[in-house]
């Protein structure tokens, strides 16, 4: 490298200049001009390029070969057009931001293999990469970073350095000391971290968690991570493997969030920092520890949802699924690195719970215990006076914990605790919240609050059938179970009614979707069924009770014929009213003969 130093020293100063406005100064643009730094730091870029362009044309004029020196010309130019470029996207002009990024892959694509190209290419091609999202042209973005991704690899296997544009300008003694190496790093884990979200947009979600992980291990592994951003990130990956039912993996992820948190927690407050600030940061820490803590509770929660589905599963296609689990566990045990976080110990963390499905009523109530504990956490920040959406969400979650640990419990009359205690949450927060404000979270709790009292029903009615003869105590408690859910039920109807004051009318909203429409048909025929279940000895209540469920079974079997999308599933329900609405007339003059 030949270049006079006294020229590179001007070269540098004008670099310097530009990258301190769009660094420091640009913070303290007026919201009147909120570019003045960054068109300033244009200008001086735009300076520096001419400059650059006039000696590379001098060189290629003379013809004689620049060799090294024309090397080190045309990748400052690149670092030059890249710069120009994220500017213009910066201020909102994409088009000339593209065409500069475009003409750094030009001038250093021959020579993105070298030290002095890598940088310039991978930071154009990243830029790019965004230029090409914005306009929906995920594809393309996502072929440009895997160029770049196999650029990276090919010349980390070279064991070459990579110059940044500050080694350029001032070469170091110790080419392993220039500071090109870490800035490649961060380079490449960007890379991974737009691919992601690329992957996601073009449909490929496996794709996009593994370079969302890729992201997330990079960062650990050269620290360049903030703690709450990173635990917020890897317990929502954590999600989508949930979702796919890899408990393995999510429970890691939760683990690493936690882990992570904790550390920072240690070390989150300076002693030069004011009390606000202080106040603030704990703030901060206590807002997204609880975000983690509802994570894991989720996590707890489709564990003992999966199991309950798997167990509920007939024999053959049980046979299948541990077949197919089976096959799934090898996969992910062959591709371990793919999701582990090799740096951490999170064993202790993970080893507070199973990321096994649940067999046995002792298995889910590790579990159970492990989601309420996380629950308790999230509850202590999200707060019914300032956060009541939130807080309802955590309610109902603990309602959906009873619902799942009820399945697991053989003793009936334990499961009819757990279903009254998950119905008394959620009637907890119907007492809270105004359904004018919070209608569909209202519309949630009665409809399941419904389901709660109709389980204890049912509990009640098997219990009643393995006697000769009910007390009148059983008899009290079976009437209470159908009248709460009856309640619920109406409760829930009542709120799609066109008109809910009129006690006359029907008549359904017109605008209500397929799966509302659905839950209104079931409802209709729970409230018909459990009409049906009352017991009295009194004719003419009777004759009531059989009239209300005749309505709602009528309703029911009207509705289905109007909304036959929404009626599909439910073969098994129409095939019931449909016998109940040729049995139901006969009683009611059974019992009128009877009054008569």
């Amino acid at each position: 490298m030949v270049i006079p130093k006294e020229v590179l020293s001007d070269y540098k100063e004008l670099f310097e200049k530009a990258n301190k406005l769009v660094e420091e100064e640009s913070s303290s643009d007026p919201p009147t001009d909120p570019y003045r730094s960054h068109y300033k730091a244009r200008d001086v870029l735009l300076d520096l390029k001419k400059q650059l362009d006039d000696q590379l044309i001098s060189m290629q004029a003379s013809e004689a070969d620049g060799g090294d020196e024309e090397l080190v010309y045309k990748s400052m130019l690149g670092f030059v057009c890249r710069d120009l470029g994220r500017i213009h996207i910066y201020t909102e002009e994409s088009s000339e931001g593209e065409k500069f990024l475009n003409r750094c892959l030009e001038l250093i694509e021959p020579h993105k293999h070298l030290a002095e190209g890598i940088i310039p290419y991978m930071g154009a091609a990243n830029e790019l990469s965004i230029v090409l999202g914005s306009r929906q042209e995920y594809k393309s973005a996502a072929d440009m970073l895997l160029q770049a991704e196999l650029s990276y690899e090919a010349f980390k296997e070279s064991g070459k350095v990579a110059l940044a544009v500050v080694d350029l300008y001032s070469p170091p003694d110790d080419p392993q000391a220039a500071a090109g190496a870490k800035e490649l790093e961060n380079l490449y884990t960007l890379c991974c971290f737009y691919l992601a979200q690329m992957y996601g947009h073009i449909g490929e979600p496996e794709k996009s968690a593994q370079c969302c992980h890729r992201t997330l291990h990079r960062q650990l592994q050269y620290k360049s991570y903030d703690a709450i951003d990173f635990a917020l990130n890897t317990a929502t990956l954590s999600q989508y493997y949930l979702g796919k039912e890899r408990f393995k993996e999510a429970r890691h992820h939760l683990a690493a969030a936690t882990i992570i948190m904790a550390e920072h927690e240690l070390t989150m407050l300076k002693p030069e920092m004011s009390e606000q600030q202080r106040a603030d940061y704990t703030e901060t820490f206590k807002h997204r520890y609880a975000d983690v803590a509802r994570c894991w509770a989720k996590y707890g929660l489709h564990l003992m949802q999966s199991s309950r589905e798997r167990l509920l599963q007939d024999d053959d296609e049980g046979d299948e699924a541990k077949q197919l689990t089976k096959s799934t566990k090898q996969l992910t045990l062959a591709a371990d690195e793919d999701y582990r976080f090799v740096d951490l110990d999170l064993a202790a963390c993970e080893s507070r719970v199973s990321c096994d499905y649940c067999l046995t009523f002792d298995d889910a109530k590790l579990v159970f215990h492990f989601v309420n504990e996380w629950l308790d956490v999230a509850k202590d920040y999200y707060k019914a006076e300032t956060e009541a959406t939130e807080y309802a969400k955590i309610i109902q979650d603990y309602a959906e914990a009873y619902e799942h640990i009820a399945f697991f419990e053989e003793q009936p009359e334990n499961q009819a605790k757990m279903q009254k205690r998950r119905a008394k949450y959620l009637e907890d927060l119907l007492d809270l919240l105004d359904p004018v404000f919070y209608l569909k979270i209202c519309r949630e709790c009665w409809y399941v609050a419904g389901t709660a009292h109709a389980a204890v029903l049912d509990v009640r009615l098997d219990s009643m059938k393995a006697q000769q003869s009910p007390t009148p105590e059983e008899v009290k408690k079976i009437n209470q179970a159908a009248l709460k859910a009856i309640k619920h039920f109406e409760s829930f109807v009542k709120s799609y009614l066109a008109s809910p004051n009129s006690d006359n009318s029907d008549q359904w909203r017109s605008n209500m979707d397929t799966e509302e429409v659905r839950l209104m048909l079931y409802a209709h025929f729970h409230i018909g069924r459990l009409y049906y279940k009352l017991i009295s000895a009194h004719p003419q209540q009777q004759l009531e009770q059989l009239n209300q469920c005749l309505r709602f079974y009528k309703r029911f079997s009207e509705a289905c014929a109007e909304h036959k999308d929404a009626s599909k599933p439910m073969h098994g329900e129409i095939g019931v009213v449909r016998e109940m609405l040729e049995l139901l007339p006969l009683k009611i003059v059974s019992v009128k003969r009877r009054l008569e």
